[in-house]
C-alpha cells in the first residue's frame, strides 16, 4: 500500500512529469513518472532511475557535496550504459583517444555537472592554473556569447578543456559528451575542417553516422536528473552553456553554488539559448 502521490512543481506549461510516492508500510519514497517521457520504454526506465537517484541524493535538504557526488554518480552511470549499448552494436565505433573533432561546439550542461567540473578543477589545478583557466573562460565567453549553436561549431572555438587533442577533464566530462559516438572519423573531420562540408552540416542541422542508443540514454538520464531537481526540489535546472557556467564559477561570486542550492538563479547569465 502506498500513500497518495505528492504533487510536484509544474513547469511553465503547467505540466507535471513526476510524482513522489511513499510506501505506507516502510515509509520509503519512490519517484514515478506521471506519464510517458520518451517513445522507448527503456528510456523512461533510465529517466525514472536517474530521478530516484537524484531525489535520494538530495535527502531532506540539498547540499553542495551531495550535488557533486550525484553528478559524478550519473556521469559514471551514463558511461556504463553507453559502453554496454556500444558493446552490442553491429559495427565498430570510430572514436579513439586523440580524435577531437566533436570537441569544437557548444556543450550543454546541468548545474550539478558544472559544479562537479568546478569541484574537480579546484582539487586538481594549482592556483596559477586556475587563474589561467579563468582568464581563458572569460575570453572564450566573450567570443561566443552572441553566437548560435551552429556558429559555435567551428575549428575556431575548441572546447575550453581540450588540451593537445585530449579532454583534460575526462573523468568529469559532461553527460552529453558521454553519449557522443561516431562510425566515421573521416566524416567528422571533414564536417569540422572543410568549409563547404561544415556549411552543409550547419544548414542541415543533422548529425553524422553514429549509434543513436547511447545518445538516447544520455537524454533519458539527463531528463531524470533535471526533472527530479526542478519538480521535487524547486531548483533552477535550465540547461547551461558549459563555457558560460564555468566562467561564472571561476570568475563570479564565491556564493554561486550555495545561492543555486538555496533556490536562487545565479546561473541565469549562462542559461543556454541553443539557437
Amino acid at each position: 500500500m502506498t500513500d497518495k502521490p505528492t504533487p510536484a512543481a509544474r513547469d511553465q506549461q503547467g505540466r507535471v512529469h513526476l510524482s513522489l510516492v511513499r510506501d505506507a508500510a516502510s515509509g520509503e519514497e519512490a519517484v514515478t513518472l506521471a506519464g510517458r517521457l520518451f517513445d522507448e520504454q527503456w528510456q523512461d526506465e533510465l529517466a525514472a532511475g536517474a530521478a530516484n537517484t537524484a531525489h535520494a541524493a538530495c535527502g531532506r535538504e540539498p547540499a553542495l557535496a551531495g550535488m557533486v557526488a550525484l553528478a559524478r554518480n550519473l556521469m559514471a552511470a551514463t558511461s556504463r550504459v553507453g559502453e554496454a549499448l556500444l558493446a552490442r552494436a553491429p559495427a565498430a565505433v570510430a572514436c579513439r583517444p586523440g580524435c577531437d573533432h566533436c570537441c569544437y561546439q557548444s556543450v550543454g550542461v546541468t548545474p550539478p555537472e558544472a559544479l562537479a567540473i568546478f569541484d574537480h578543477l579546484s582539487q586538481t589545478r594549482s592556483d596559477a592554473e586556475l587563474a589561467g583557466l579563468a582568464a581563458r573562460a572569460r575570453a572564450r565567453r566573450a567570443e561566443t556569447r552572441d553566437l548560435s549553436a551552429a556558429e559555435r561549431f567551428s575549428p575556431a572555438y575548441p572546447c575550453l578543456f581540450l588540451e593537445a587533442g585530449r579532454c583534460s577533464i575526462y573523468d568529469v566530462r559532461p553527460l552529453s559528451c558521454r553519449g557522443m559516438n561516431s562510425l566515421d572519423a573521416g566524416e567528422c573531420e571533414r564536417r569540422l575542417r572543410d568549409p563547404e562540408a561544415r556549411a552543409a552540416f550547419r544548414a542541415a542541422g543533422t548529425g553524422g553516422h553514429s549509434f543513436v542508443e547511447p545518445i538516447a540514454a544520455f537524454h533519458a538520464i539527463s531528463a531524470g536528473l533535471q526533472l527530479a531537481l526542478s519538480e521535487l526540489h524547486r531548483l533552477d535546472m535550465r540547461p547551461l552553456d558549459l563555457v558560460g557556467a564555468l566562467d561564472l564559477l571561476l570568475n563570479g561570486a564565491d556564493t554561486i553554488p550555495d545561492d543555486w542550492i538555496g533556490g536562487g538563479t545565479p546561473f541565469e547569465p549562462a542559461v543556454s539559448s541553443r539557437r
